[in-house]
């Protein structure tokens, strides 16, 4: 035997319990390796925030999650009592809503509703058969999400579909995102096949000709929310996971990590660990009691924009809405000149969000496109969106229930020249051995991406 075989196995200690860092800590344990989570918040779960009072069921932050391969369901149903709080997505989930002339049009779901729709000119649904003739851009050149949408498709489908998928997704500016960090699954398809059509195409007969079992794509989310996933999870890790904490130190010596922390009853630990893995928000990076050049460095970090966006959830009679909200909910274009982003229909997604005869709309208002529109005031937020709810889909009673969260700093950007800053974490890393900086500003802002990038991450 030699000595190797007496090698303790590497130290692990994550800071901050988001969805990342819970994701982390339980791929770690599942693959048998210990580690040690601090949360300053007396709460895991970051962003995942669901707030029941009687029959509704309000969500802070995501709202579902795309359970898209086996890998993701794998690693959820692995949760203890997770799997049996899964919910999928009602059919109505697929019908998709984008605004055009104050009216919600539904998204065409095939060919034959999409030469129908009335949500584009017949000269904008022309325009679509030219893509697959269009030059892809040279390789590793950067383009803007709206300038790689307008080239292959047109500035009508920019406008009208594009536009407000990014103002959904990202609450951003299509003009400012870059394609190949904000979409790199869209800059793929143009770089290795040509194109759109010609790549989605080619990965429809891939799915088709690939063996194995196949993951059957769904919506899904938690009987009490999404809440439930950040809860299970920390259940799950234990006396692993420190809430309530307040970080006293990090520091490098003799080659490990040396973390000080005091716990919420005033005891005072210090441990020393062999990686440090750091899943806080970047604008929150430099803030942590790092020395001070090594703060000065993860401040460069800030330049990423976190722009704000407040979530107003309110309930309605029925027959207080003329229209059907038979769908996921309704997107907003820049160029409709509307004060809200877009608004969700959570009580027509899944089951328990309203009372009976009572639905459940969720209304997204400021982002990159309109940031002084958000606000910590609920009355003066009410006064900018319900006006929009009547005009769009025909509300005309008060709200039976509110709820608001306001985000100060919201979803991270992925803007032209983040490449730069990628680098600039590489470089970090590479220089403060046994430190990796991660979370949904690196790697993808869905909760689906921050798991990926859990279940990608280097065992020890």
């Amino acid at each position: 035997m030699t000595s190797a075989d007496h090698k303790s196995p590497p130290r692990t200690c994550i800071i901050g319990a988001g969805i990342s860092g819970l994701a982390l800590a339980w791929q770690l344990k599942r693959s048998g390796h210990a580690c040690t989570v601090l949360e300053p918040s007396a709460l895991a779960g970051g962003a995942l925030r669901s707030h029941r009072e009687g029959d509704y069921l309000a969500e802070e932050g995501p709202n579902s999650i795309l359970l898209n391969s086996l890998e993701i369901e794998d690693f959820l149903y692995s949760i203890p009592g997770l799997e049996a709080a899964i919910i999928e997505a009602k059919p109505e989930a697929k019908k998709r809503f984008i605004v055009r002339a104050g009216k919600p049009h539904a998204v065409p779901m095939g060919p034959l509703s999409a030469i129908a729709t009335p949500l584009w000119s017949c000269a904008a649904k022309l325009r679509v058969l030219a893509e697959p003739f269009i030059k892809a851009a040279p390789a590793n050149s950067e383009e803007s999400v709206a300038d790689f949408m307008r080239r292959r498709l047109g500035d009508e489908l920019y406008r009208y579909a594009i536009n407000p998928l990014v103002g959904g997704i990202y609450a951003g500016d299509p003009e400012q995102l870059s394609l190949p960090h904000a979409f790199p699954k869209l800059y793929a398809l143009e770089q290795h096949h040509g194109g759109l059509i010609r790549g989605g195409i080619a990965k429809l007969k891939a799915a088709r000709a690939a063996k194995g079992p196949k993951v059957r794509k769904r919506i899904i989310s938690f009987e009490n929310g999404m809440a439930e996933l950040p809860e299970k999870l920390a259940a799950a890790l234990g006396n692993s996971l420190h809430t309530g904490v307040s970080i006293q130190s990090l520091r490098k010596t003799d080659g490990h990590w040396s973390v000080t922390w005091s716990s919420a009853d005033g005891t005072i630990t210090e441990n020393s660990f062999d990686r440090l893995i750091v899943t806080v928000p970047a604008h929150r990076l430099a803030h942590l009691p790092f020395d001070a050049a090594l703060q000065d460095e993860l401040r460069e970090l800030n330049t990423i924009h976190y722009p704000p966006v407040s979530v107003l959830s309110l309930g309605f009679k029925r027959q207080h809405i003329a229209h059907a909200i038979d769908g996921f909910g309704a997107l907003v274009p820049e160029c409709e000149a509307r004060k809200i982003l877009g608004v969700l229909f959570p009580s027509s997604l899944f089951a328990r969000r309203a009372p009976a005869n009572e639905v459940l709309l969720t209304v997204f208002v400021g982002g990159e496109r309109q940031p002084e529109c958000a606000t910590a005031d609920t009355e003066k937020l009410k006064a900018t969106v319900l006006p929009e709810l009547q005009q769009l889909l025909g509300v005309s009673g008060p709200p039976t229930f509110v709820h608001h969260k306001h985000w100060e700093q919201a979803i991270p950007q992925y803007k032209l020249g983040y490449g730069t800053q990628l680098a600039r974490m590489e470089h970090i890393e590479r220089k403060h051995a046994g430190l990796q900086l991660a979370g949904n500003y690196r790697g993808g802002i869905s909760v689906t991406y921050c798991i990926e990038a859990a279940l990608s991450y280097p065992t020890p």
